[in-house]
């Protein structure tokens, strides 16, 4: 029984790892996306994860929300925040701190 549990346990951690990574690689491109929209340089070509929690979605089934920052110049020279906001694999808001957020 202990064997099963944890198989379970095993393979939830690594589907958990395993979107993760897809819906890094998804903020990746929303973010080249919004800086490309803006005419901004996105600096580092990543996103970090700042915040996780559940949500539910237009069907009313569970996703998890994720909001992600990254950082972009405007200059090459000073660095800005932006910030994304997804539900599961869909972008859901953009803010880019020198402009008004672009709710999708």
């Amino acid at each position: 029984m202990e064997t099963i549990i944890l198989m379970a346990l095993g393979s939830a951690a690594v589907l958990y790892w395993w979107a993760s990574l897809q819906c890094k690689t998804y903020a990746v491109t929303f973010a080249r996306r919004e800086c490309d929209k803006q005419g901004v340089q996105l600096l580092d070509q990543t996103v970090q994860q700042i915040k996780l929690s559940m949500s539910r979605d237009r069907n009313d089934r569970w996703r998890i929300w994720r909001e992600y920052r990254f950082e972009y110049s405007l200059d090459g020279v000073n660095r800005y925040e932006g910030r994304l906001i997804m539900l599961g694999y869909r972008l859901l808001r953009s803010a880019l701190e020198t402009s008004d957020p672009i709710i999708h």
